[in-house]
């Protein structure tokens, strides 16, 4: 019987990044899924005859460089494909709000529906770069040890302010 020194149970991307850093640091790792397919919410998959999506495709920008980088996904075929409509929200048999192809068009969709939400666009979308750029710090962050005492709680107090100050600001624009 094989011995592993760790298994993953899920063979989500997380799960796959997880396995990947234990097994180049030296770890016996094996992967546990149920499904015939690994990758979780990130696989391409038919849901319809012809109509083919993934659940998480929106999320490619979460992707971190660095783990990119390592595990070499460039090399091994990983591409971007933009597409040039982010978004269809039907409203009802009339209409609908189209999003993406840049703020303009983004905007003049918005207009079709709300004046006063296409003027907001632009904040709306500075404000959730803000609460995009703490995420992104929090996920890149090793989170501080529970047996670290009184340091490691300011360390988790500070981390906790630093995500409300842009989530707080994030809130009043959409109430506005």
């Amino acid at each position: 019987m094989a011995k592993y020194d760790t298994a993953i149970i899920g063979g989500g991307h997380n799960g796959l990044v997880c396995a990947f850093y234990l097994a180049k640091a030296g770890r016996r790792v094996v992967v546990l899924e149920r499904r015939s397919v690994v990758g979780g919410a990130a696989v391409t998959e038919e849901f319809h005859p012809g109509f083919r999506n993934s659940l998480a495709s929106y999320t490619v920008s979460l992707l971190n460089p660095q783990v990119i980088r390592d595990m070499g996904l460039k090399e091994r075929g990983l591409r971007f494909i933009k597409r040039p409509v982010a978004n269809f929200l039907p409203i009802d048999q009339d209409h609908y709000l189209k999003v993406g192809g840049g703020l303009e068009r983004t905007q003049a969709a918005f207009a079709q529906l709300s004046e006063h939400d296409a003027r907001r666009l632009p904040e709306y979308y500075r404000r959730i770069d803000a609460v995009a750029d703490v995420l992104r710090q929090l996920a890149e962050t090793r989170p501080p040890k529970i047996s670290g005492g009184l340091s490691a709680l300011l360390k988790l107090a500070w981390q906790g302010a630093m995500f409300l100050e842009p989530i707080s600001r994030f809130r009043t624009i959409c109430t506005t």
